[in-house]
């Protein structure tokens, strides 16, 4: 199988394509990221039951988004009820719920490994300093970051668009990930930043990043995975 040469340049392109599927409506696409943002926070509060049940649903949140930028780009109305149209969808919802389970469990194994690394680090800090810590720490930050920004957003994409299960879609999008990993870092990169200046003030921005990044993945996604 031949592996494409995409630049890391091109997810800059990917990023403006965003912008265009966001353009066409953006109010809906406001409102549905503050619809899903609000609904994130309201169980992001609830004790433990509430992020289980966050992790489990978002998946299918996240391919309903994509559905819709699919649907924008193809000239057809971003409609609201996108957003939660995979979660209803009996025939669908199991398959996105398991990638939840998937993600929650991998949630679990990185707050474990997180704990062990970061206690290491702090011990060490005491004797050779914190600037170790902050180096290492950050590195280690990085890539699970990536990782999951990958996995969370291209196996959904995986699932909905070509029908896969779970656990094909997950080797798929790794197999593939590894093969464009300089564009793909600067996608994470600029919605890293981007996350981080929409968050002043009070996270208004990201009603606007959200939608423009998913309009960007899903473009990504056709190119990378055609």
């Amino acid at each position: 199988m031949s592996v494409k040469n995409i630049p890391a340049s091109r997810a800059v392109d990917w990023y403006k394509a965003g912008w265009g599927i966001f353009s066409k409506d953006m109010v809906t696409w406001v409102l549905m990221a503050l619809i899903g943002g609000v609904g994130a926070i309201v169980l992001s509060v609830l004790p433990i039951i509430g992020q289980i049940i966050l992790l489990l649903i978002m998946p299918a949140l996240v391919a309903g988004m994509l559905y819709a930028a699919q649907q924008s780009k193809a000239g057809n109305p971003v409609k609201l009820e996108h957003l939660w149209s995979v979660l209803v969808n009996p025939q669908k919802r199991n398959q996105f719920l398991l990638l939840g389970g998937v993600m929650f469990a991998a949630a679990i194994v990185i707050a474990i490994i997180s704990a062990a690394f970061i206690g290491d680090n702090l011990l060490r800090g005491a004797t050779v300093g914190v600037g170790g810590f902050g180096v290492g720490g950050m590195a280690f930050m990085l890539l699970v970051g990536f990782a999951s920004f990958i996995v969370f957003n291209y196996t959904p994409a995986l699932m909905l668009f070509r029908g896969m299960p779970v656990m094909e879609a997950l080797k798929t999008c790794v197999s593939t990930a590894v093969t464009q990993i300089a564009p793909l870092l600067v996608l994470f990169l600029i919605y890293a930043v981007l996350g981080i200046i929409g968050s002043i003030p009070f996270g208004l921005g990201l009603l606007v990043v959200m939608p423009v990044t998913v309009g960007a993945i899903y473009v990504s996604y056709e190119e990378l995975f055609a």
